[in-house]
């Protein structure tokens, strides 16, 4: 809860279900919800947060769907969502997409991953529907930034175990994300 309830509140976001083990698929994103509630637990943000880990992904992004029909105006009246994709430091293709749905929301992003020394392989254009749990959000016309990965074990039942992360780029998402949230949420 934000210490000024009359500000839009941020939606912090990631599905939590996949096919087969998904260490890869799911695994860091996960990693970047749970340590971005972490940090933003440690102030007090101006703005409140939801922190949403939907299931149903793989079955047409059935949690996030019934999350947003149960809230109505929650897409649009959120000040921005932050989508947590699949496959945020899959260690099999390393590799990203950035999908914003705002120059503003891209840049801040952008900056925050540069400081992490991570790169944005592809953005998405402007417009364009996004991948992943962020298309809801984009078909409610809300704003949104999201990072999507590559993993040659996508949907795979090799996806599993250690071998198939990279722990030192799924740190530094948290670190540039951590950050973005921080500037989001008005600490």
């Amino acid at each position: 809860t934000g210490t000024d309830p009359s500000l839009p509140p941020l939606v912090v976001m990631t599905p939590r279900s996949g096919w087969y083990g998904c260490a890869s698929e799911r695994g860091g994103g996960i990693a970047c919800w749970l340590e971005v509630m972490r940090a933003l637990r440690l102030v007090r943000p101006r703005r409140s947060i939801l922190f949403v880990a939907s299931g149903g992904h793989e079955l047409g992004h059935l949690g996030i769907n019934a999350f947003v029909d149960r809230r109505p105006g929650i897409v649009a009246g959120a000040v921005a969502w932050v989508h947590f994709g699949a496959n945020i430091g899959a260690a099999t293709e390393p590799g990203n997409r950035l999908q914003a749905s705002a120059d503003v929301l891209d840049d801040m992003l952008s900056r925050e991953m540069s400081s992490a020394q991570l790169n944005v392989d592809l953005r998405v254009p402007r417009g364009t529907i996004p991948g992943g749990e962020a298309e809801v959000v984009h078909r409610g016309e809300g704003r949104y930034v999201s990072i999507i990965g590559r993993n040659a074990l996508f949907h795979n039942p090799e996806d599993r175990g250690p071998q198939a992360i990279d722990s030192g780029v799924i740190a530094r998402f948290c670190t540039a994300f951590t950050s973005l949230a921080t500037k989001l949420s008005g600490t």
